[in-house]
C-alpha cells in the first residue's frame, strides 16, 4: 500500500509580492500620459531633496501624493482630477493594490510652449502674419 506524505506549504507560495517601488513607477508612468503635465523636482545642492512622489501603503489600500507641474493654459482643476483618475487606474489595474486615495499638490507652472505636447498656440490670423513668421524662421 502507497502512502502520500503531506508537504507544508511555503509561506510564500501562492502570493504575488511587489518590489519597493513598482508603484513608484506606475506612478511615473501615469504623469508621463497626461500631456502638459511634468512630475516637479527641485534642484539641491545638499543631499537632502525632497521627492516628489509619496506612495503609503495602509490595511485599506495604497495612499499617493504626487507633486506636479502644469501648463499655464491648463485648468488646474481639470487637469488635477485628471492626474488622480489616470493615477488610480494604473495602479489598480496593474497591481492588486486598491487605491484609497491620490492627492495631487501643484507646485509649480510650466511656462514654456510646448508644441509637441497639445498645447494651443496663437495661430496667425491673415498673410501678412505669416510672411513675417516664415521670414523670422527663415533667418
Amino acid at each position: 500500500m502507497k502512502r502520500f506524505k503531506n508537504y507544508p506549504k511555503k509561506i510564500n507560495e501562492d502570493k504575488i509580492v511587489y518590489g519597493d517601488g513598482i508603484v513608484e513607477g506606475i506612478v511615473l508612468l501615469a504623469i508621463s500620459e497626461v500631456p502638459n503635465v511634468e512630475l516637479f523636482s527641485t534642484v539641491s545642492y545638499t543631499k537632502n531633496t525632497s521627492k516628489s512622489i509619496k506612495v503609503d501603503f495602509t490595511n485599506k489600500g495604497v495612499n499617493v501624493e504626487v507633486k506636479v507641474k502644469i501648463h499655464y493654459a491648463q485648468k488646474v482643476t481639470d487637469m488635477a482630477f485628471r492626474i488622480q483618475e489616470v493615477i488610480r487606474h494604473n495602479i489598480e489595474s496593474m497591481t492588486d493594490y486598491h487605491v484609497e486615495s491620490v492627492n495631487v499638490v501643484v507646485k509649480d507652472i510650466l511656462l514654456n510652449d510646448t508644441q509637441e505636447k497639445g498645447v494651443p498656440t496663437h495661430e496667425p490670423e491673415n498673410d501678412t502674419e505669416k510672411e513675417k513668421e516664415a521670414s523670422v524662421k527663415n533667418q
